[in-house]
């Protein structure tokens, strides 16, 4: 009878605990996704496309992620625009007639950020790579 109490209670503390363990865990694991060091290799890269339809896809990429653009200029090739409580400057940058860079840095220069900002601006350019960029008339 007293190993059957035993074990009851010992039971019953195992599945009070689990609860308990397994929020601290998953809430470590959200931290270190939300939070963690990004190589600023992993921001940069290189397509083969005039700088002027990078910098449209990359503008309509920065959009469709629903991150808040706070400020463009076509001119000069930049997007700066705010995600997960951070500002970027995305800079497309012309190398020649058919190649440029397009450039994803911190505003405040430190890559402690989620490594899917990156992953998700360069993945909608690579999926639309070959749309045609069409003018808008009103």
């Amino acid at each position: 009878m007293k190993k059957i109490g035993l074990l009851l209670i010992l039971g019953l503390f195992v599945f009070a605990a689990l609860p308990c363990f397994s929020q601290d865990v998953m809430e470590s694991t959200y931290a270190q996704t939300t939070a963690s060091y990004t190589n600023y290799k992993s921001c940069i890269r290189l397509y083969k496309l005039p700088a002027q339809k990078l910098y449209f896809l990359a503008l309509s990429s920065v959009n469709a992620n629903k991150f808040e653009i706070l400020e463009m200029q076509s001119r000069s090739g930049y997007i700066l625009f705010e995600a997960d409580d951070k500002e970027f400057l995305l800079d497309v940058m012309s190398k020649d007639k058919n190649y440029t860079y397009i450039k994803l840095t911190p505003a405040d220069n430190n890559y402690y950020f989620s490594p899917t900002i990156p992953q998700k601006i360069f993945n909608y350019i690579d999926v639309n790579f070959n749309l045609e960029v069409k003018e808008l008339k009103f």
